[in-house]
């Protein structure tokens, strides 16, 4: 990811992650966006530079494009190693077209040649579309989370 890229990604991040605690019953929306500029700015102290942190652009060689973003933190002990998806974003234009399951079989090959065991991620409740392609790509729910609100 260009330095460009990270600064584009930042901008919609922030305020896509902000929106989805909104809607998970989280944070409230006067909060909401300070509160996710505070989370991305502890996981990303140094930035797109930040270390164990691995940022991608999703690119479309055939259009020159890019499609969307991939950011991906590595757990490293004396054991084993493994990925976690922090963020993963193909853009509303480019979706179920096939570049999330194409993303992910890369990040598997990436996986593979980092010896790299696992790869976990979180998804909101609410994004069934994230939800179906994770599992159609081997996902398996591993815990779940669950509330109710009291009026």
């Amino acid at each position: 990811m260009t330095v460009t890229d990270f600064e584009k990604y930042l901008s919609f991040a922030i305020k896509d992650y902000a929106q989805d605690k909104i809607i998970a019953g989280t944070w409230n929306e006067a909060d909401a966006i300070s509160l996710a500029t505070k989370s991305f700015n502890e996981l990303l102290p140094k930035g797109k530079d930040t270390n164990n942190e691995y940022l991608y652009s999703i690119e479309e060689d055939a259009l020159d494009e890019k499609v969307g973003f991939l950011w991906v933190h590595i757990n490293k002990t004396l054991q084993d190693s493994k990925f976690f998806i922090y963020d993963f974003i193909i853009f509303d234009e480019f979706r179920n077209q096939g570049y999330g399951r194409q993303t992910i079989a890369c990040l598997e090959e990436k996986a593979k040649e980092m010896d790299v065991s696992q790869i976990d991620l979180h998804v909101f409740a609410h994004n069934e579309g994230a939800i179906h392609l994770y599992e159609k790509t081997g996902f398996v729910a591993t815990d779940i989370s669950m509330s109710k609100q009291i009026n």
